[in-house]
This record gives structure tokens, C-alpha cells and sequence, in this order.
């Protein structure tokens, strides 16, 4: 049997994350959709063969989109309402502070949501996107989910005002359960790959209830999305554990909250009722602290993965260009401000990768002429605009923005693409150095925590990845001793 072990972070599966130049490493693990599946099916098999995991998602991100649409009419009036009364008491609401009608609608919506998630999720569907995953030959897949909490979230339905009690959640967690152990035993077609049960939560409290399922029915590796909780704008000044309001003493921003609380509440969960650490892949985390933060959960011997297109949206295809670092800290630095800091303070950008050397010995930055031009137009703070066509800057420093030559603006945009992926991977390594012990992972990701707070980061990010971190770290403490868990390709 073939095993994978410690900590990965998983690419998406393209030409250019495989092929990445002479002597540049392969990823350990790649994920591919069931939406590409046949454009990199000769891809697929590459990768497997050269020793690398292989990730089959299930591609539900349309299925549950359009479920989202179907009521967001419902939800952005339940919304208006609440900000109504969170006037009144002056904070962001809690269950509390509404009146029992407003809460018996969002209830009601829960209900509609799951209603909608069950016949999205009929038998034939399963069956179809299974068909789809195994026709890969993964290593592993992600287990047909529920789609009621990712509905919810992607609603804006914050957990602290959905009332609608455990068994609710618990309901939803043992749906998705049962896909996987179905997935497994082979009820919607032969599957010889290692199935990971998708579970998805709100906050810890239910997440500790889908991991507690988990582990009483001897799943075995869990699968969570992450998108939809790093996609949340809005701020919170408190969070809810075991049915108490904790204080957090500040408003802080929720995505790496939610994130923590998600993935923690899903492993202790897990850990309470099995003594086994589960497997787990994070979907939809890639954002640079957060990688040593889900480490921190997981050893040297269990497999613990989050896998994100961010490398490639920061780098390339996103509004705002930004390059990653590792040092001082797990960092995103925004290429317009890297570029204005050079043009300012002489400060260049002197990145050690291999890909942003090969790329400047390609196309040196012309730093003199962009200096001139930036000064001529009374220093003005650079913004992302700033370093894209037709802005001159583009030209000059075309590693930070994208020139008006469409040969040299995409040969730019893989170079970044592949520097992010590359800071990623240092992290990566550094985190499977320090896995081997309970005492090594924490001060290593306390050190990473230290460092951030005290970088250039924006102050109410650093609070957020404190909380963030304290959550993490009681949680690590709390399973400390559970037996590990490889990822194991079944033979049959």
C-alpha cells in the first residue's frame, strides 16, 4: 500500500504547476475537479506516477451556487431586518438580541436551504460525480457533501443567530457520512481510492458535532470547505463555544476565526469519540499564515493538507496582484506597494526564488525610468492600477504588473504564479521539519504567529490570526496524544 504522511499543500492540478522549469520539484499532492477531469487526464496519471498524490473534488461549486441564488431573495431580507436591530443594541447581533419571529425565519430558511440540499444530492447525482471522481484514479476523493451549511454561509446566515439546535446539525453531518461510507463500500460504482468524508460547519460548536459524528461511525479522514468562511466581510466581537459568548475583547475580522474554529472543532470532535487524529484537507485555504496554523493540527504521520487557487489568483487572473513571502512572516505583499516602497526607499524587490531571478535576468526592471516618471507626477501613492497597461510602471517593472506586451505579461504572471507557489512550499517543509512532536509544532507555529504580529501586517489581521491561533492551540493541546493517521491507497 501506498502511503502519504505529514503535512502538503495541495496544487490545482495544471500544465504549469507540474512543468514548473528544470530542477523545480513537483508538489507531493495535486488536486483536480471532476469539472477538468478530461483535459488533465493524461496530466492525472503523471503525477500519480511520479509518486504525488492525486485529490479527486467533487466539483460541487455550481450545485451549491445555484442553491445560494435560489435564496438569497429570503436571506437579504432576513439580513435587513437584523442590521435593524443590531443598531439598536449597538454591536453585531447574537441569538439573543432577536426577536423570536425574526429567529423562527431564519429557522425557517435552514429548512428550506436543507430541503433544497437533499434533492440536489439524489442517488443518480451521487452516483454520476463518483463515476466522474474514480474515472481519475485518484488517491483520495471528497465524499458527496450536504450543501445546507455552505448554502448558509455563502448567504450570509451568521451561526450565532441560526437557532435551530444539534440535532439539526447532526442530521447534516451524518448525510454526508453516509456518502462516504456508500462512496466506499462501492454502493454507487467500484471506488478503490480513499474516500474523505465532507463536512462542512458554521463556528466550533458545529464542527465539533460533525467531527464527534465522524468519529462514532470510524470515519477515518474528513474534508472541509474553507471558501465560504474566508469569504466572509463581516467582523465580530465575540464567538460562541459550547453554547457560551466568549469576549473577544475587539472587533476582529472573521475569515481566520471561522477557519479555526472549523478546523478545530472538527478534529476534536473526531478525536473525543475515535482516539484517532482524522486525515484532513482544508479546501480553499491557501492565504500563507493559515498553512501553519492547520498544521499545527495534524503530526508527522497523519496526512493534513489544504490545497487553494489563491497562488494563482494573487499572482495572476485577481484584481490586485500580490506576492507571498515566508519571511519575516507568512505574508502578502501587494505588488503596487512593493513597487512604490522600491521607487521611495530604493528598496528592491531581491527575491532569492528561482523563478523571479530567471525572469529578471530575462527582462531586467527598468528602476531609473520608472523613478523619473513616478517623480515627474509629484510621487503618487501607487495603487493596482498603477502597475497594469497602459500605465508605463507596467513596462518598467514588468515582474510587478502587467505590461502591454501579452508574451511578456503572461511569462510575468507564471513567474509570480510560481513564486507563490514556491513560498508556499517553504512553508510546507518547514512545517513536515517540525511535525514530529507536540512541543516542536506549537513553538514552531508560535514563533510563525510571533513574527506576524510583529510584521508590517494590518493591525486587525493580527488579531485576527491571535484568536485564530489560540484556538488552533488549545485544540493541538487537546489532541495531543491521538493516534495518527496515514493516508493509505486501498488495494481494493
Amino acid at each position: 500500500m501506498d502511503e502519504h504522511r505529514g503535512f502538503r499543500f495541495v496544487a490545482n492540478l495544471k500544465p504549469y504547476t507540474v512543468h514548473r522549469g528544470p530542477g523545480v520539484p513537483r508538489f507531493g499532492a495535486y488536486l483536480l475537479s471532476t469539472d477538468y477531469a478530461r483535459s488533465f487526464q493524461d496530466l492525472a496519471r503523471e503525477v500519480v506516477g511520479h509518486g504525488s498524490a492525486l485529490c479527486a473534488d467533487n466539483g460541487n461549486f455550481d450545485l451549491i451556487r445555484t442553491l445560494i441564488a435560489r435564496h438569497t431573495p429570503a436571506a437579504d431580507a432576513l439580513d435587513a431586518e437584523r442590521r435593524v436591530h443590531e443598531r439598536r443594541v449597538g454591536r453585531r447581533a447574537r441569538r439573543d438580541d432577536l426577536p423570536a419571529s425574526l429567529r423562527d425565519r431564519y429557522r425557517q430558511l435552514a429548512s428550506e436551504v436543507r430541503t433544497g440540499s437533499d434533492s440536489a444530492t439524489d442517488r443518480s447525482r451521487v452516483a454520476e460525480i463518483v463515476r466522474a471522481q474514480t474515472a481519475m484514479s485518484p488517491t483520495y476523493l471528497v465524499g458527496m457533501e450536504d450543501f445546507t451549511v455552505p448554502a448558509l454561509t455563502g448567504l450570509g446566515v451568521s451561526p450565532e443567530v441560526l437557532d435551530v439546535g444539534e440535532p439539526f446539525y447532526a442530521r447534516l453531518a451524518k448525510r454526508s457520512i453516509e456518502f462516504a461510507i456508500k462512496t466506499r463500500a462501492g454502493r454507487y460504482g467500484p471506488c478503490t481510492a480513499a474516500v474523505f468524508a465532507g463536512l462542512h460547519a458554521l463556528d466550533y460548536d458545529t464542527a465539533r458535532i460533525a467531527g464527534l459524528a465522524a468519529g462514532k461511525a470510524g470515519v477515518t479522514a474528513i474534508a472541509t470547505g474553507l471558501v465560504g468562511a474566508l469569504q466572509d466581510k463581516t467582523y465580530t466581537d465575540s464567538r460562541v463555544e459550547a453554547g457560551r459568548v466568549i469576549e473577544l475583547g475587539h472587533s476582529i475580522p472573521r475569515p481566520y476565526l471561522r477557519v479555526a474554529e472549523i478546523a478545530a472543532g472538527l478534529h476534536e470532535g473526531c478525536v473525543t469519540a475515535s482516539g484517532h487524529r482524522p486525515c484532513f484537507h482544508g479546501l480553499g485555504a491557501g492565504t500563507p499564515i493559515l498553512l501553519p496554523l492547520l498544521a499545527a493540527l495534524g503530526d508527522s504521520t497523519t496526512y493534513t493538507a489544504t490545497d487553494s487557487t489563491a497562488p494563482i489568483v494573487d499572482g495572476w487572473s485577481g484584481p490586485t496582484i500580490s506576492l507571498y513571502v515566508d519571511e519575516p512572516a507568512p505574508l502578502k505583499y501587494k505588488a503596487h506597494r512593493i513597487a512604490e516602497v522600491w521607487l521611495a526607499d530604493d528598496r528592491p524587490w531581491e527575491c532569492r526564488c528561482p523563478h523571479c531571478r530567471a525572469f529578471n535576468r530575462a527582462c531586467p526592471p527598468r528602476v531609473d525610468e520608472a523613478r523619473r516618471w513616478w517623480r515627474a507626477q509629484n510621487k503618487p501613492p501607487l495603487t493596482s492600477t498603477s502597475v497594469r497597461a497602459p500605465s508605463p510602471l507596467a513596462d518598467w517593472l514588468p515582474l510587478l504588473g502587467s505590461p502591454s506586451d501579452p508574451g511578456l505579461r503572461l511569462t510575468g504572471a507564471m513567474a509570480r504564479v510560481n513564486h507563490n507557489h514556491w513560498v508556499l512550499q517553504r512553508i510546507e517543509a518547514a512545517a513536515r521539519r517540525h511535525s514530529d512532536t507536540y512541543e516542536g509544532r506549537v513553538a514552531w507555529t508560535d514563533e510563525i504567529v510571533r513574527a506576524y504580529l510583529a510584521s508590517a501586517a494590518d493591525p486587525q489581521w493580527k488579531l485576527a490570526v491571535s484568536a485564530a491561533w489560540m484556538i488552533v492551540r488549545r485544540a493541538a493541546e487537546r489532541t495531543r496524544d491521538a493516534a495518527p493517521t496515514p493516508l493509505t491507497m486501498p488495494t481494493a
